[in-house]
């Protein structure tokens, strides 16, 4: 089996993980007989990474803060350009490394005392190196190793940068939703969730959305049963551009709404988001105000919950009757939130619970 194919789950792997990484260049050290397979890069905002697994972390930090602006000799395998390979050997610089502190005071402890590069770049702007370290001189067969499997690696570093730009923009999508006050969830294509915003964490804590073996659903039987309608038909029918459900639960309705979400085929087919879930609880504003209040005046859950049906039915009785309690049970209560805000009729607890103040 050549080192393609032994390779090749590895490389697959880090298209989805930053953590796929340290276990290809393990895997990778190990079939080159070589010392370290390290991997590092970053792009023009400043965000870089370096995967060195079999590197001490004290060596590591000694890189970042020390020796890096020092790395004369991958300064030059940089200029080779995309795609390059570098024995370092063969620059004209290695004279000079090699009486450097960095190359004494690091490269030797950990016997990195020769060095093969190959340089990789993406479209969306990254660039970097791939550097076989080794402790004797690097062999032909190292250095026809790594021309075999440099385009596998290209390619992986390219899903993996458009991936990570994939994810950043499906979470700016999240985040913007929260900041309007809607929930909302990312599907895979088999209905599982993905991903979700603050807003949609929120529900799911308080049980207003249920997650049952990744997919979503919610405790009222019919409404539960209509949401799973209305997921399986966006997936299914992607072109038809999705539809809306109301669901119940037991602090009122959801307006759901379930469209397709385009992907771009960089993803790996299980992290490919294929539907967006937008949830909109129309008395979330009204929920945010009670838990300021609940802080502020430490109502308890039951007094919350009569003050919003007080403010939905506009009276105490209605209100009893649609949390399922006596009216007795809600007077008690109702006097019990009069007692701790201080308001005194029903018109001022509307009012404190509607406005700021």
């Amino acid at each position: 089996m050549d080192l393609h194919e032994r390779l090749r789950d590895d490389l697959q792997a880090t298209t989805a993980s930053n953590a796929a990484w340290p276990e290809f260049l393990l895997k990778l050290s190990d079939l080159l007989g070589a010392s370290e397979a390290v991997l590092g890069g970053g792009d023009r905002s400043g965000a870089n990474e370096f995967f060195a697994p079999r590197t001490d972390p004290d060596f590591v930090t000694r890189y970042r803060e020390i020796f890096h602006q020092q790395n004369a000799v991958m300064r030059a395998v940089a200029r080779q350009g995309a795609g390059a390979i570098t024995l370092t050997d063969t620059l004209p610089e290695i004279d000079d490394f090699r009486r450097s502190d960095f190359y004494n005071l690091w490269c030797v402890p950990q016997k990195f005392n020769y060095g093969l590069a190959l340089n990789l770049a993406s479209s969306t702007g990254w660039f970097g190196s791939l550097v076989i370290n080794t402790s004797s001189q690097v062999t032909t067969t190292q250095i026809e190793q790594l021309h075999a499997i440099a385009p596998d690696v290209q390619r992986a570093v390219e899903r993996w940068k458009w991936l990570e730009q994939l994810q950043l923009a499906n979470r700016m999508t999240l985040n913007t939703l929260d900041m309007a006050g809607q929930g909302a969830l990312l599907l895979s294509q088999s209905g599982r969730v993905l991903d979700c915003n603050g807003m949609a964490q929120s529900m799911l804590t308080d049980g207003r959305l249920l997650l049952r073996d990744g997919q979503i659903g919610c405790a009222d039987t019919a409404s539960h049963q209509a949401l799973v309608r209305l997921i399986a038909h966006c997936l299914a029918h992607p072109d038809k551009g999705g539809g809306r459900v109301q669901i119940s639960g037991r602090d009122g309705a959801l307006l759901v709404q379930c469209a397709p979400f385009s992907a771009d085929m960089h993803y790996a087919a299980p992290q490919r988001p294929s539907a967006i879930l937008m949830i909109t609880d129309p008395t979330q504003r009204m929920r945010q105000r009670l838990r300021e209040l609940t802080q502020r005046f430490g109502l308890t859950r039951a007094e919350i919950e009569l003050a919003l049906a007080v403010v939905e039915t506009g009276s105490r009785k209605a209100a009893a009757e649609a949390r399922g309690v006596s009216d007795a049970t809600a007077r008690a209560q109702l006097t019990s939130i009069f007692d701790k805000t201080g308001v005194r009729r029903q018109t001022e607890l509307v009012r404190l619970l509607m406005y700021d103040g």
